[in-house]
């Protein structure tokens, strides 16, 4: 049976359920610890903090980072960070405010293209969460351009799609150095991209960019995500041994009506949790101490 979760999504960001209904779901499947990681977002973390109080469940305040790379988005967990830090807001909120504006550029493509959607209608399914395109899929699904939320992307917003406007930049570098100016442990988010299809992407080749970003500080490697087979860990786990980094995993929970994986249904091992705690512990430990 498995107790962690380490890649959980709120409605801070593009997920279903808010911070306080994550944490009581959580607590219904008996599962011990979990990772708020809302993208470019940590407003869901001090509510689900103070719900699992009452649950007996702990919570890692974390982040997900979107980073542009030539190939497309990759992502950079934040564990440990500092959700109310001054600075770390300011940067997270220049991340969503540019989220807004290419939203509503895509909107307006995808009016000239003759697929219109409304862009209050996108406003309202993200609420308070960072606006991204998920939100303008489900609109278009709303508005019956399109069969899926997957065709959106097929067709229309993905990479090379007709409607897509790119995001405020921020490299796999300037990530992990953002998670740890505010105290956190950076992980590079599920580095395989396996499609349906069982076919498998690397955004930017795995192995070669290591040495790179381990001397910038990335703490650790998601090696645990759905859809990845035993190959996929066990190559990942293997390059978490050469270059001495933390392994995590989760199952990258929107919601009980997304069509991702469910709450808990990807096993992290215990010792992840332990390691993990441990680093950040030593990372926060005065010299000397």
């Amino acid at each position: 049976m498995n107790f962690i979760d380490l890649h959980c999504h709120t409605t801070a960001s593009d997920g279903r359920m808010s911070p306080t209904e994550l944490v009581r779901f959580a607590a219904s499947l008996a599962l011990r610890v979990i990772a708020v990681t809302d993208h470019d977002s940590t407003e869901g973390v001090v509510e689900a903090l103070t719900e699992a109080k009452r649950y007996g469940l702990e919570v890692i305040p974390g982040v997900e980072l979107s980073c542009d790379v030539a190939e497309g988005e990759l992502h950079m967990l934040g564990y440990f960070v500092d959700p109310v830090d001054p600075a770390f807001q300011a940067e997270l909120t220049r991340l969503r405010e540019g989220r807004v504006g290419r939203a509503q550029r895509m909107v307006q493509r995808l009016t000239e293209l003759g697929y219109p959607i409304s862009f209050q209608r996108v406003q309202e399914l993200a609420g308070d969460g960072a606006m991204g395109r998920p939100h303008v899929a489900q609109a278009l699904l709303e508005a019956g351009h399109i069969a899926n939320r997957a065709e959106a992307f097929d067709r229309f917003i993905g990479r090379n799609g007709p409607a897509y406007v790119p995001r405020p930049r921020l490299s796999p570098t300037d990530a992990v150095h953002l998670v740890r100016s505010v105290g956190g442990l950076p992980v590079f988010a599920h580095p395989f991209i396996v499609r349906q299809d069982g076919s498998t992407t690397e955004l930017i080749p795995i192995a070669a960019s290591l040495p790179e970003l381990t001397a910038a500080g990335l703490a650790g490697l998601e090696a645990y995500y759905p859809r990845y087979r035993p190959t996929h860990t066990d190559r990942l786990l293997a390059l978490a041994r050469q270059y001495g980094l933390l392994v995590t995993g989760g199952s990258d929970f929107h919601g009980v009506e997304s069509a991702g994986a469910a709450l808990g249904s990807i096993y992290v091992p215990k010792k992840c949790v332990t390691a993990l705690k441990e680093a950040h512990a030593a990372s926060v430990r005065p010299a000397g101490g």
